[in-house]
């Protein structure tokens, strides 16, 4: 069994950071590991099943300017046997590492279910990204770190341009701007959705 981990958290924005983990496995057997293999208690994106503050298990940073901080991330496992390939691509959020100052606002929690909503859409976007290789073990173990790499740009772009333009959920109309945006973008995914 052969197998190639890839870890990274990366700080966004000065102002604000959302930590994006990036967990990629590359297992070539009929063994396959489990998606998040250090997050037990990690929730995966689902339509229905919105973020609540009780989600956010960690110690609020006092000295923080920010009023809540959202952790999610995506993990990838490539499955060969030989004769099929498949890259699957999962989207979760971390407990144990977002936390929020203010556990009242839900306008704020809408603010923070979509950083979670934007990681869900690039996962999607990997995932179409990589549907082209279809079966081909070699040519998706050959270049899927590249389309991460290139996807994880995109991602922090634009996870940055919606804290910025939004000012951090400030500017109410930008705020709704992004999640008609977001919503829009996700439907036109939605064949590549999460569970």
């Amino acid at each position: 069994m052969k197998h190639f981990q890839f870890n990274l958290r990366t700080k966004l924005t000065p102002m604000r950071s959302i930590l994006f983990s990036f967990l990629l496995l590359i297992t070539i057997s009929d063994d396959v590991l489990s998606q998040n293999r250090d997050c037990k208690d990690c929730i995966s994106w689902n339509e229905n099943r919105k973020l609540t503050w009780s989600d956010f298990k960690a110690a609020p940073k006092k000295l923080s300017p920010n009023a809540a901080l959202t952790e999610s991330g995506m993990s990838i496992e490539l499955k060969c046997d030989g004769k099929t390939s498949e890259a699957v691509v999962k989207c979760y959020f971390t407990p144990d590492k977002s936390w929020t100052k203010d556990k009242q606002s839900a306008y704020l929690l809408r603010h923070e279910q979509l950083h979670f909503d934007i990681t869900e859409l690039f996962v999607r976007k990997l995932r179409l990204q990589l549907a082209r290789f279809g079966n081909n073990c070699e040519a998706l173990s050959k270049h899927i770190e590249e389309y991460y790499q290139r996807n994880y740009k995109e991602f922090v772009a634009y996870q940055a341009a919606y804290d910025q333009e939004s000012e951090h959920s400030l500017n109410k109309e930008k705020q709704a701007y992004w999640e008609a945006k977001v919503a829009r973008e996700l439907a036109e995914l939605k064949n590549l959705a999460s569970n």
